[in-house]
């Protein structure tokens, strides 16, 4: 098979390596050696155009095209489709990623997507290849969406691989590692602050057991986690074959298996590796505690973001997040005091907030020693418990999710404009504090850097946008 892997240029400013991607690669390559030629192109890395996309296509000649996207790159991803059926009209195409898994339904509504790819992609996209080989009956398989007689079926979700070490590490040869040790108008990493130029992710667990009711189900609720020696092999390629000098763990909730994570940041240093570390994906507060901190700073983390959400007893209960609020704090504040810059992440607008629930968020974040925050406003995206408890409310929930930061669905008390007001409100007031700038200036390594990110913060004091 000719396989040929997209990521679409959609406009976000933010292009770490494929991951995802490139774990397809190398999967295909262990359960079928030999027997696909795979590339994988990153139009938002490349900032490439659809022109080029389409000679792409056109001269690969794929037999599948494969395209992973977020909600918010939905039309990204249809556009792609339209390409791939245009320069090839045979070839099969589907849709992952957090759209195909979250929308499958709506997104089967283009008749250039012929399948979609729900959760997590390996054994999807195997048994795919074996259907459309064999013949056999593609509504047989999990993880997969597709139509009948016109009627798109959402399909289920795949069965999970439960021993993550079963999974080849990502096929980091399949890219031009070297295009993403370069700065421009594309961030390379997660983290806003990244300290050095070669720099990667990396996921060491899949899955998270709790059940926010805002977010995505991906990589399912069971927290599934690689071993220490098998993150520590990768770890070990990249700096040997790759000069990789900084390692950003992209997991849904790194730390909840305190001991090996502890593990983890013991054996980094035991291997006398040189590397810094980032933890920007919002790692849970109230599951951390001061040894790990210490020991996570000692294997050379200079950068972790906490995700509080709400600082609303009653709104973290009716989230189902139930972050302890308390052991919160005191875990932020000791990061902070280790000198390790710590971001948090809060959302505004959630379902039935007055405006002096939402100030308890703002002040949980003044009040902090934060040195940056984040302050989105709720995005009820599809499939997910709170999109249905909206509809069930008898919310509207035709929202466009192409323009990040907007509002979509406002479910609170609080109108619009107003929740507008109060975001910007809580930029200005959490960034220009004296004392905050100066402990930001501290912590962050790049000065470079800073001042992009002060420029950044100015921006969204005064628009509310965060790019």
């Amino acid at each position: 098979m000719k396989i040929l892997l997209l990521r679409p240029n959609s406009g976000i400013p933010v292009a770490p390596a494929p991951i995802g991607l490139m774990y397809l690669v190398g999967y295909l390559r262990k359960v079928r050696p030999g027997q696909d030629e795979i590339r994988v192109h990153d139009g938002r890395s490349e900032l490439t155009s659809d022109q080029k996309v389409g000679e792409l296509i056109r001269d690969f000649q794929p037999d599948i095209v494969g395209i992973t996207a977020f909600t918010m790159e939905a039309e990204a991803a249809h556009r792609y489709a339209a390409l791939a059926k245009e320069n090839t009209p045979d070839c099969v195409t589907i849709v992952g990623g957090p759209y195909g898994t979250s929308d499958s339904a709506t997104a089967l509504e283009d008749s250039n997507l012929d399948f979609t790819s729900r959760g997590e992609g390996e054994l999807t996209l195997f048994n795919l290849i074996k259907s459309l080989e064999n013949g056999s009956p593609i509504a047989d398989l999990r993880g997969i969406g597709y139509r009948n007689n016109g009627a798109a079926i959402a399909g289920s979700f795949p069965e999970l691989i439960d021993d993550l070490d079963d999974i080849p590490y990502p096929a980091w040869d399949a890219i031009d590692i070297e295009k993403y040790f370069v700065f421009g108008k594309i961030r390379r990493l997660t983290n806003p602050i990244q300290s050095r130029l070669r720099g990667v992710s990396i996921f060491s667990t899949r899955g998270c057991p709790y059940r926010c009711t805002y977010c995505h189900n991906v990589f399912g609720k069971k927290l599934r986690k690689r071993s220490v020696e098998n993150v520590l092999g990768e770890l070990r390629w990249l700096v040997d074959d790759f000069n990789v000098q900084e390692v950003e763990f992209i997991d849904d909730v790194f730390n909840l298996d305190r001991a090996r994570a502890k593990a983890i940041c013991d054996g980094i240093v035991d291997a006398g590796w040189d590397l810094k570390m980032s933890f920007p994906n919002g790692l849970r507060a109230d599951q951390m505690d001061e040894e790990l901190v210490d020991k996570m700073k000692a294997a050379g983390t200079y950068r972790i973001n906490y995700a509080v959400e709400s600082g609303s007893p009653r709104v973290q209960k009716m989230i189902k997040k139930n972050l302890n609020l308390k052991r919160a704090m005191e875990i932020i504040n000791y990061t902070a005091e280790k000198g390790i810059s710590v971001g948090g992440f809060f959302m505004l607008g959630f379902r039935e907030e007055t405006e002096k629930e939402a100030w308890k968020t703002i002040n949980f974040a003044l009040e902090s020693k934060f040195h940056t925050a984040s302050f989105f406003i709720l995005t009820p995206f599809p499939n997910t418990p709170m999109y249905e408890e909206a509809l069930e409310l008898g919310y509207d929930m035709e929202a466009i999710y192409s323009d990040y930061g907007a509002i979509s669905t406002n479910l609170s008390k609080v109108t619009n404009q107003r929740l507008e007001t109060l975001r910007k409100r809580a930029f200005r007031m959490f960034y220009f504090n004296p004392r905050r700038i100066w402990s930001i200036f501290e912590t962050t390594p790049n000065k470079w850097v800073l001042f992009k990110n002060f420029l950044r913060a100015l921006r969204m004091s005064l628009t509310g946008k965060e790019f």
